[in-house]
């Protein structure tokens, strides 16, 4: 691994070398830890997974100058740990024309993941997963933009199974950007796409999908911004997984009110399939918050409020309500900068019980609960600490315990991640 990453080092310092038009070539090593938690009733005794990683990293990332009309970025990544060893590239190729425009923008990334032999994953396998974007802007006036987009991927597992499988995607797409006023944009995008599996052709499909959007917000994020996506899966064997419709609409609205600005925010996630069954079946969820935000946009902000959440499914056990109360706070411009997000509430089946059997003359028959009552704490963060212009801390968290009427069925998720950086 150690000699991966000289060599990693040592290319793209060949490269800065060879590019005269360099305007910076940083490398940086930093050393952290990721750890993942789930805990759940076992029997008369509770039990706790831990899943935990030490890891080293270093990188090297070059960018062009900003005032040609031919501008790239690379990143090189590589990190060994106690787990596995991973390697990243990325990069991108932009051109401009004289007006400043993006005419042309190719960018591409591949991932590598290989697991130790004495890894807590042992039923991972190793794997690779890559991906190529083109995008084209063929007319770009002052008030829109015609886009033309394909892109292809695939990722490929050294031993795959029936929950890592080999997939490959290839797709293609049509948008119009355009600007109606200060302050105001929308949007639509129309995509086709394939996606295949080599090894379990059942379930390759082909997409298309709409996608619109609208935003009218000022500087202070006050105003709308409304956003919708329908899309049709088809299947190639719907005796395996039968085709659907999914359909996804976001919208927030910002109105300046005393001394911050009240909000309204909602989602409608829905799925509906040309055949169900217990597996696959249709369900409408939706999301809502409504709240107050105060503070300085460019320091701290905090914002406080109800959020409600229903997901409709039908008669299956899993149809639910849930409602709590979410505050958070968000700071940029300082040495700590970051989001913090905290919410507790509580959930609530419509009817989590599930008969066994419908022969009520059958002795065997008997109800049993799936789903029972929770409360629910959730708790998100993501935040860097600058220590000085060479050190910095980043952390992300995110803590979900359940604590269910039945105790039994009590459930904590976590996950933690600790990454101290030194870009010298």
């Amino acid at each position: 691994m150690i000699t991966f990453v000289a060599a990693l080092l040592l290319a793209g310092g060949a490269v800065a070398r060879a590019a005269p038009d360099a305007r910076t070539w940083r490398w940086d090593l930093s050393a952290g830890a990721d750890a993942s938690l789930f805990t759940y009733a076992l029997a008369t005794t509770d039990t706790t997974e831990t899943l935990s990683e030490f890891l080293l990293q270093a990188g090297l990332t070059g960018a062009s100058s900003a005032r040609g009309k031919h501008r790239w970025r690379v990143r090189l990544e590589a990190s060994g740990g106690t787990e596995l060893y991973r390697e990243r590239i990325e990069g991108d190729y932009r051109l401009l024309d004289a007006d400043k425009v993006e005419r042309v923008r190719l960018a591409g990334r591949w991932w590598g993941r290989q697991y130790r032999e004495s890894t807590t994953y042992s039923r991972s396998s190793d794997n690779g997963e890559g991906r190529l974007d083109a995008v084209a802007t063929p007319l770009a006036g002052t008030d829109a933009r015609l886009q033309v987009r394909g892109w292809t991927g695939r990722i490929d597992y050294a031993t795959p199974s029936a929950l890592e499988v080999d997939r490959r995607d290839l797709g293609a797409g049509l948008a119009v950007r355009a600007s109606a006023g200060a302050g105001t944009q929308w949007g639509i995008d129309g995509r086709v796409g394939r996606s295949s599996y080599p090894d379990s052709a059942q379930i390759d499909r082909d997409t298309w999908s709409i996608a619109t959007d609208f935003d009218s917000q000022t500087l202070d994020r006050s105003g709308l911004r409304l956003y919708h996506k329908s899309e049709r899966r088809e299947v190639r064997d719907e005796s395996v997984r039968p085709s659907a419709w999914t359909h996804w609409i976001d919208a927030s609205l910002a109105s300046a009110a005393g001394a911050g600005h009240v909000l309204l925010a909602g989602q409608l996630e829905s799925w509906q399939y040309d055949t169900e069954d217990e597996v696959y079946f249709d369900s409408n969820r939706l999301a809502g918050f409504a709240g107050y935000r105060w503070g300085d946009i460019l320091g701290t902000q905090w914002q406080i409020g109800l959020a409600g959440e229903r997901l409709a499914a039908g008669d299956s056990p899993e149809t639910y309500s849930q409602y709590g109360l979410r505050g958070g706070v968000e700071a940029w411009g300082g040495d700590v900068s970051g989001t913090l997000t905290l919410e507790v509430g509580r959930r609530r089946y419509d009817d989590g019980d599930v008969v066994l059997s419908d022969d009520a003359a059958d002795p065997l028959a008997t109800t049993t609960t799936l789903y029972t009552d929770f409360t629910y704490w959730q708790l998100w963060l993501m935040a860097t600490w600058r220590l000085s212009p060479a050190w910095d801390v980043d952390v992300l968290a995110n803590y979900e315990p359940e604590s269910h009427t039945e105790a039994a069925d009590d459930v904590t998720l976590g996950y933690g991640s600790l990454r101290v950086r030194w870009r010298p």
